[in-house]
């Protein structure tokens, strides 16, 4: 069947059906697997196997790649880490990374609520202005529909991605709805068990999050987990004022200051050692250098109290991201890790290597896994392939004192416990 060319959009098609960019491929230059076949389902980001051919694909491109920027180059690099995400924060404002309003669904401890993913738009909506906060990642190349117009940059990023949001938010109402389910009823309750969260000294937590940035994490989180205490942390200053001169600042449920994990210890002046139920690494990580991770990892063991749990979220081996560094040419700056046009730089991660990591540092691994997603965008009918890690590690318990052990784990009952899910090979197949 010959190609076409549609004369409105100058789109290729195949037949009478306009044909799908795979953008993998095309970062790969490979020209005959760029072109695949319609996708009939509406989903616009769904969770997808790895395959085997994408995946070998992935890994001969990376093996070939040798360009790597000179010693000086990356030397500097590493010297200004710093000064420039400080930059990237005081040119972008608040305004590059949207609220993650999904962590409660990845990690119940997050989610004392009991929130679903048809809830969650609910929960986070701005009753007074009708505010879509959405459900994806910030790497997903969706906009903000908010009266802010507080939009993310982020490749492929298309205007009609409001219409879009604006129909996943009539199709979780309409879920709710066939389910019965008073929306005015579920907000009561909520209320209800807010304040008896707030009020229950016995589920009290402290949380600590590496790598705040301006606040897109640790936000919702507030609104959503009333009984915990959040200290938070960056090394670009301006990231960290940014977070306090949000109105929802309030040092009486939050603390924020600044240091650099890669260089200096977390101040025992104010995160005591042995102090911290749980943390948080979202997408954080990776923008430190492999040999200094190590360093980071026993720093955070010292603060997590016995039986406390670190959570990290990040780039993971053959990310479409790491694909579009490999194209770009003189972006590599060691193994996995690449430098952006900003001067800031990303790893990415093996389930296997983030393992090795914390455990080296002491910590026992209860998760560590690929999260791999397929990411659509139906007016450019391109198809994007994300990976990530995701991690969830534990200070092992003190038996010997069991009062000094973090309630955490109990208190959610988490099934891991005593258990490991740890995908050790080095390729980003699902489990």
């Amino acid at each position: 069947m010959s190609d076409k060319t549609n004369d409105i959009n100058n789109e290729p098609t195949v037949g009478s059906k306009r044909s799908w960019t795979d953008v993998n491929y095309k970062f790969c230059n490979d020209k005959e697997k760029q072109v695949v076949e319609e996708i009939q389902t509406e989903t616009s980001w769904a969770d997808v196997d790895w395959d085997s051919v994408r995946e070998s694909i992935a890994k001969s491109i990376t093996e070939k790649e040798t360009d790597m920027i000179g010693e000086e180059d990356k030397n500097h690099h590493e010297t200004n880490a710093m000064d420039y995400w400080d930059k990237f924060y005081k040119k972008n404002q608040n305004k590059f990374f949207k609220d993650r309003t999904y962590l409660h669904l990845e990690f119940p401890e997050l989610n004392p609520l009991k929130i679903t993913r048809d809830e969650t738009f609910i929960f986070f909506e701005d009753d007074e202005d009708n505010e879509e906060n959405g459900d994806n990642n910030n790497t997903s190349n969706n906009n903000n529909n908010n009266n802010n117009n507080n939009n993310n940059n982020n490749l492929y990023q298309d205007k009609d991605d409001l219409e879009k949001l604006e129909k996943e938010r009539e199709k979780k109402m309409a879920n709710l709805l066939s389910k019965n389910v008073d929306i005015k009823e579920l907000k009561n309750r909520w209320i209800k068990e807010i304040e008896e969260l707030t009020n229950d000294e016995n589920k009290k937590l402290t949380v600590l999050e590496i790598g705040c940035g301006t606040g897109a994490t640790v936000y919702p989180l507030l609104k959503l987990n009333p009984e915990k205490y959040f200290y938070v942390f960056d090394f670009s200053p301006h990231a960290v004022n940014l977070v306090k001169s949000n109105s929802l600042y309030n040092e009486a449920k939050l603390n924020a200051f600044v240091c650099d994990i890669a260089t200096e210890q977390i101040p025992t002046s104010i995160v005591k050692d042995n102090s911290i139920d749980m943390m948080l690494m979202i997408f954080v990580l990776s923008a430190i250098s492999r040999d200094k991770m190590h360093a980071v990892a026993t720093s955070l063991f010292k603060s997590l109290k016995p039986g406390g749990v670190l959570y990290i979220r990040d780039y993971g081996l053959y990310d479409m991201t790491q694909l579009r560094f490999i194209s770009k040419k003189g972006k590599k700056i060691d193994e996995n890790f690449y430098l952006r046009a900003d001067g800031t730089r990303t790893y990415f991660f093996t389930t296997q290597v983030l393992s090795e990591i914390f455990e080296a540092a002491g910590f026992k691994t209860l998760v560590s896994k690929y999260d791999t997603r397929e990411l659509r965008n139906r007016k450019r009918m391109i198809s994007m392939y994300r990976v990530w890690v995701r991690g969830k590690f534990m200070k092992p318990l003190d038996t010997e004192i069991p009062e000094n052990n973090s309630k955490i784990l109990s208190l959610y009952n988490d099934s891991t416990v005593g258990t490991t899910s740890t995908e050790t090979t080095t390729t980003p197949k699902t489990e």
